[in-house]
């Protein structure tokens, strides 16, 4: 029997249960493929603990040093690197998908294991990223590691442009968003459900307004009570210590809308409990009529769990995905005119039903795009 290539999906926060869609994904459609495949991830333990049945590895910079200068990360993470034997033996590096390649997180961090990957002869690639805002450092410091990058995937028609307008040195193929590799499902909710999900999250970068931004979920809110649902505040990102927990935003927002209305009180529930990413996806599939997501990963989760799924965006990722699903009349920008934001709104609560009932066939079409891109992946990087 030959020997199965191992490959290592770098840079994970499996945490966050958009980023853990997207190296499942990733992850199960190579070991459909035969390959032998490792998750790397920060919150090493509690991951471990939460997903026992999955071949975690603890990413090489998940540990609390004494000081968060750069240089000392870089010389930490090349001698772990070098020591770490779980860590040397595979045969294929891939930064997870994702939306971390922009000068909000830090370019950084999220290369240097490829780059040192590279430098032991190892084949790397960065899988279904989104690339940009990019700042005149970062841009320099992308054009610098793209050496150690055989290919770089983008997600949208936005990377693409930013990646072409720079001198990067890898090949770069465009794809979908990495979680449509998962397979479609259709809605198992009862018909008759009457329970709004909600996706919050605090965002302060491009110069936003999260008092419009407040203001704007809000009135999003109250039209769905109004028209006599109930809703739930849910996330991707909530009840893990030391971790972004945007149950905190849905209490502020929860408290405006009583504060308009006390009858709504009992109509507003906040789940602000860490949910597996196992456990969210069923909720997904069988318990909301439809969601209003700012976060793109709970829109997308629940539109391939044949939900329909109104898009808040903060940043051009969600305003690109939506545009190729064609759903673009359903994402407003987070800082949107509110009156034209509840138009489109309106819009979507009218047409849910009927998204509802075309909605596996058109999540189908973009999933068969992502196997396709898969495969041609795969030959790019000579994998088998």
């Amino acid at each position: 029997m030959p020997k199965k290539t191992k490959v290592l999906l770098t840079k994970g926060h499996a945490v966050n249960n958009g980023d853990m869609a997207l190296v499942y994904a990733l992850y199960t459609a190579l070991e459909k493929k035969g390959f032998e495949v490792s998750i790397a991830t920060f919150h090493y333990e509690f991951l471990k603990e939460k997903y026992p049945d999955l071949p975690l590895v603890r990413e090489l910079l998940d540990y609390n040093l004494i000081t968060g200068a750069t240089f000392i990360k870089k010389i930490f993470l090349k001698i772990n690197y070098l020591i770490n034997k779980k860590y040397k033996k595979f045969d294929v590096y891939i930064s997870s998908p994702g939306g971390y390649l922009n000068s909000y997180y830090g370019l950084k961090k999220s290369l240097l294991p490829l780059v040192e990957a590279k430098k032991s002869h190892k084949k790397t690639a960065v899988y279904s990223q989104s690339i940009g805002p990019l700042n005149e450092r970062d841009i320099s410091l992308l054009e610098k590691y793209s050496k150690f990058i055989d290919l770089i995937l983008v997600r949208d028609n936005y990377s693409k442009e930013c990646i072409s307008s720079i001198n990067c040195s890898s090949s770069i193929l465009q794809t979908k968003d990495a979680a449509f590799l998962l397979e479609p499902k259709k809605s198992k909710a009862d018909p008759n459900s009457k329970l709004v999900a909600v996706s919050v999250r605090s965002w302060k970068h491009d110069n936003r307004n999260m008092e419009h931004y407040h203001n704007l979920i809000q009135n999003y809110c109250e039209k769905v009570l109004e028209k006599g649902y109930d809703i739930e505040f849910i996330s991707t990102c909530q009840g893990v210590k030391g971790y972004v927990d945007d149950s905190i935003t849905a209490e502020i927002i929860k408290q405006k809308i009583i504060k308009s209305n006390k009858n709504y009180q009992e109509s507003i529930h906040i789940d602000s409990e860490f949910n597996s990413y196992f456990d969210l996806v069923k909720k997904l599939n069988t318990k909301y009529c439809f969601v209003i997501g700012t976060r793109l990963h709970m829109c997308i989760l629940s539109l391939i769990n044949g939900t329909p799924a109104f898009n808040i965006s903060y940043e051009v990722k969600g305003k690109e995905c939506y545009e190729y699903l064609g759903y673009n009349s359903y994402s407003a920008d987070f800082n949107e005119d509110i009156s034209i934001a509840l138009s489109k709104f309106e819009d979507f609560i009218s047409n849910y039903k009927n998204l509802k009932e075309s909605l596996y066939d058109k999540i189908y079409e973009i999933h068969k795009e992502s196997k396709e891109h898969l495969n041609e992946f795969i030959n790019l990087m000579k994998m088998s």
